[in-house]
């Protein structure tokens, strides 16, 4: 009796990371962690990674999937609802799962004549409407971004791992923005959603002497009705829908 509890506690927890319809660069800024990722994996069970191992899923309860990209086609949905069924817990990577990510764009415009500019004959052409992942399944947490922040991987799964469900912390890109000691782009009349966006980026974009757009979508507190107020005086409603649009924050909006 007891060499089987011992055998049960030595089980490491099951995870699996699945691709749906994406680039799987959220995946390879796990593989930039080098080392760390690597550390990390060794505490687990990895039955399923596609850019890991090649080693087929034999299928079985899982305490984490994860998963990337957009449910787009039949197969992807299938994937997506069997992962769920199986996982405990269900995890988001990037914008892509979260809001619609870039491809999200096409929903915006003119479907069949939007289709024309790249298919030349559209009649057996499939061009469902870009939907987050849940709207499909339950989601339990979500690692934002495009890409994700592969520190933030590193100080949230751990948590995933012991069961619990990490709270990303409300604030700003902005409060990022001052400990860098970044110039506001909005004080130089610069469009930027940094007040409105969940911080955990270390401003990458502002720093680069870009605007924030969104990707890892709002904070919860944020106040959009002053930012867009604000945006008014540097860009004309046109280019404050197209800009929403890059990575699904018009939604939200």
């Amino acid at each position: 009796m007891k060499s089987k509890l011992k055998l049960k506690l030595k089980l490491k927890p099951k995870i699996a990371i699945v691709s749906l319809t994406s680039c799987e660069g959220c995946q390879f800024t796990l593989f930039d962690l080098g080392e760390k990722f690597l550390d990390l994996m060794n505490k687990v069970n990895m039955v399923d990674f596609r850019l890991f191992e090649d080693e087929k899923d034999k299928g079985g309860k899982l305490d984490i999937g994860i998963v990337e990209g957009s449910p787009l086609t039949k197969e992807n949905i299938k994937t997506l609802l069997k992962l769920r069924k199986r996982s405990k817990l269900l995890v988001v990577l990037g914008n892509c799962a979260a809001m619609g990510g870039v491809p999200e764009i096409k929903n915006y415009q003119q479907g069949k004549a939007t289709i024309k500019q790249v298919y030349k004959h559209i009649q057996k052409i499939s061009n469902p409407e870009i939907r987050e992942v849940n709207n499909f399944v339950k989601v339990d947490f979500v690692f934002p971004g495009c890409p994700i922040s592969g520190e933030e991987f590193l100080k949230y799964f751990p948590e995933l791992l012991a069961g619990n469900i990490p709270t990303i912390p409300d604030q700003s890109v902005c409060i990022e923005c001052r400990k860098k000691g970044n110039a506001c782009l909005l004080l130089e009349c610069k469009p930027c959603f940094g007040p409105i966006i969940l911080g955990g980026c270390d401003a990458v974009c502002p720093t680069s002497r870009m605007g924030c757009q969104g990707c890892r979508g709002l904070r919860p507190s944020g106040n959009i009705n002053t930012i867009h107020c604000v945006l008014k005086n540097m860009m004309t409603n046109q280019e404050f829908e197209d800009a929403t649009e890059i990575y699904g924050l018009r939604d939200d909006l």
